[in-house]
Order: C-alpha cells, then structure tokens, then sequence
C-alpha cells in the first residue's frame, strides 16, 4: 500500500512539475495587472508603397517599421499607444526634407487564449501627418477594431500578429494647389506584420 501511495505521489508531483514547465526554456506566465510590454512591428516592403498610417497592422502601408508600448491595466485590459517618425532628405540641392509622423492610442481586451498563447481583441484610432520630397502633404485619420494573439517563444519575449478592419480619412494637397483632395476607406487590414515584444 506504502508503495502505491508513493508510485501515486511521484506521478502527481511529475505531472504538476510537467504541467508548469513544459520545456527547458522556462516558466511561461500570462502578463498581470502593473506589467509594461514594448513592441517593434515590421512589414516587409512588398509593395514599394507607403502611407501615413504607417503604425500597426490596421494601415494600408507596408515597409514602415512602429514602436508600441503597451500597460496592463488588469489581466484582461491593456492600453496602447503607438508611434512613428520618419526623416529623410536626399541631399540634393533644394531637396525637400520628407517626414512622415504618425500617432495612435488604442484599448485591448485579453481572453483567456492558451499556455503560451495570449489573445485578445480591441479598438484604436490614429492620426498621420507626411511631407514628401515633392512636398506633397498628406494628413488623415483613422479608426477600427482589430484581433490579434502574442505566442511567447521564450517568458517575457512573444512574436504575434494582428488583423482589423478600420476606417481611414485622408487629406493630400499637392504642393501649390489651392486645397487638398480628401478621400476614405473603409476596409479589412491583413498585413504581414512582425511583431516582436518583451515584457518588463
């Protein structure tokens, strides 16, 4: 009987012990109420194009590289905020310096999702501000609902992805024209994004 009751004890504490490390990589814990988590997204340029809401996944632009913050305000509530500036001039004489500049506040709701699997859900709105070589200006807004997920590769470090359909105003005014010429989109946005965080 002493003999099963110990077989018994060593199966449950293994299985407790398999249950919370699954590998030699480490204890992977969901992110808690205090915790902060900063974020890079990258697009690859597949296109050549760009667009002045260049910040997550929801714009209509590939090629820019954002910077997210993110603060858990529970464990299933964090807050975003996002940004984007890009200086450039070709030194040639007379050249236009072309800035893009883009900022964005958001809210996600976190589900229950899996071991190492964070997903959630939310809502963001941004406004973009670009000045080109041709000194074309383009100023715009957007706003939309997304759902993405972040799977931890290693505690604290996750890659992830998001999708959104969003709504985007923009205003471009080509240099010398009186007025700019305001157009929309509303649209579905599957970019393929990097995303690469870390948790601190």
């Amino acid at each position: 009987m002493k003999k099963v009751l110990l077989s018994a004890a060593i199966v449950a504490i293994s299985f407790g012990a398999s249950a919370q490390i699954k590998n030699d990589r480490g204890t992977f814990t969901k992110p808690t109420a205090g915790e902060w988590a900063m974020e890079v997204n990258f697009s690859p340029d597949v296109t050549g194009g760009g667009s002045i809401f260049s910040l997550s996944s929801f714009d209509k632009s590939v090629g820019q590289l954002a910077v997210k913050a993110r603060k858990f305000a529970s464990d299933k509530k964090s807050y975003r905020a996002l940004a984007n500036l890009k200086v450039k001039n070709s030194g040639a004489e007379g050249a236009n310096t072309a800035m893009e500049l883009g900022v964005g506040l958001g809210i996600e709701n976190h589900m229950k999702g899996a071991e190492r699997l964070s997903t959630y859900w939310g809502y963001q709105g941004q406004l973009g501000y670009s000045n080109d070589e041709a000194k074309t200006t383009k100023f715009g807004f957007a706003a939309g609902v997304f759902t993405g997920f972040d799977y931890y590769v290693i505690p604290n470090v996750y890659l992830g992805a998001e999708v959104s359909y969003s709504l985007g105003v923009t205003n471009t005014k080509y240099d010398g024209a009186s007025k700019g010429t305001t157009s929309f989109e509303l649209s579905p946005g599957i970019t393929p994004t990097f995303r690469l965080g870390w948790r601190f």
